[in-house]
């Protein structure tokens, strides 16, 4: 199920088989559940181009980090996914041991009934919610990532499990949006979730041709105060 060719065959069928049956693409616009006009006219457009595009081994590889960690029971987790952009990244969550039934997805559009239209910044969740929060390749698409990083503080539980995984440049540099979010990696990310920052499992800053990959794995602490 999880061959290259057969992998892409499910994805693309299930794509057509909610178009089929009446599922069309819908957006979230600015005014109407996105604040920010950085979101609505330049980060939307973008994701909404490449959403047919399968990133599987940047995805693999966090699922990988995951599984390494002793006593983490994935299929246990009830685990907010942040921004999948389409169903491959669930697929491969569930195909990698994660419960289809306790997996909640958002994004700022969505053409399957397994992702809930909402936006990172404003999280329709009771709070304490979650086991695990999991975005990857979103956060810095964010123009205010300390409202985002205070969602998921929010809506997690205490001792929950939080995965995120992005790219940055070089300090100074601008990506195609003119900006440059987190220019210090992770260690920008887990200052902004401050005294909630529990044991931390994982961590890299990966550079490669002027760009870098960073990841970061750890438990959330619950304290007053909340991100700094």
């Amino acid at each position: 199920m999880l061959l290259p060719p057969v992998f892409a065959l499910r994805f693309h069928s299930r794509r057509l088989y909610w178009r089929l049956t009446g599922h069309t693409l819908k957006q979230l616009v600015k005014g109407d559940g996105v604040e920010s006009g950085f979101v609505a006219e330049q980060v939307l457009p973008y994701n909404l181009g490449n959403i047919n595009i399968i990133n599987r081994g940047r995805t693999e590889r966090v699922i990988a980090l995951l599984r390494s960690i002793r006593g983490v029971k994935l299929r246990a987790l009830d685990t907010l996914v942040v921004g999948p952009r389409n169903e491959a990244e669930l697929m491969l969550l569930v195909s990698y041991g994660f419960d289809p039934a306790k997996l909640t997805a958002i994004d700022l559009f969505s053409y399957s009934p397994a992702v809930r239209l909402m936006d990172m910044h404003d999280l329709k969740f009771s709070d304490d919610q979650f086991g695990a929060v999991y975005s990857a390749f979103v956060i810095t698409y964010s123009d205010d990532i300390p409202k985002a990083v205070a969602e998921t503080i929010r809506v997690a539980k205490d001792g929950a499990l939080i995965i995120f995984a992005f790219e940055h440049l070089a300090q100074g540099a601008g990506n195609r949006f003119g900006k440059n979010n987190l220019g210090n990696g992770p260690d920008d990310l887990i200052a902004l979730f401050g005294i909630n920052v529990g044991h931390v499992f994982w961590k890299e800053d990966f550079e490669s041709e002027g760009r870098f990959t960073s990841s970061v794995v750890f438990r959330l602490t619950k304290r007053s105060g909340g991100a700094h």
